[in-house]
């Protein structure tokens, strides 16, 4: 039988789930955004860390990258390379409303992130409780408390 046994807020509208070891370390971690530009004429591509390293380097021998992007000759082809924990990209990077996050390797199971389809608020939890514990966990973004 499903129980409700409590309630989750989501202050974004997106939970993160994974074990409390894993997120620990997530929230620990720096992780890295790379940015890739195109240029508007040529179509080559242009990665921060690896063609330019500040965006005040001159690029092409004619201005700064700053330049060129105010110019819109660079067209920004953002790229997360890693997961990003800030707000921002945390909604824009869900695909389906939903990302797993892989560990360093490559490998699933780090954790896991879903966006509510009623974005921020209280949502409840139900599990399903046998002799032996919880067996099953729901949290019904439908049901906006």
């Amino acid at each position: 039988m499903k129980t409700k046994i409590g309630e989750i807020l989501l202050d974004t509208g997106v939970l993160l789930l994974g074990d409390i070891a894993n997120l620990k370390k997530i929230k620990q971690e720096k992780h890295q955004i790379t940015r890739i530009f195109k240029h508007k004429d040529t179509k080559t591509l242009y990665e921060q860390g690896k063609n330019f390293k500040k965006f005040t380097d001159i690029l092409l021998n004619e201005m700064t990258v700053n330049e060129l992007i105010e110019k819109e000759i660079l067209v920004e082809q953002q790229h997360v390379n890693d997961f990003d924990l800030s707000t921002e990209n945390v909604l824009n990077d869900l695909e389906n409303g939903f990302k797993q996050l892989k560990f360093e390797t490559g490998v699933n199971g780090k954790a896991f992130a879903v966006n509510s389809i009623n974005g921020e608020g209280f949502y409840p939890v139900y599990a399903e409780i046998n002799e032996n514990g919880i067996e099953q966990l729901v949290i019904d973004f439908t049901e906006k408390e």
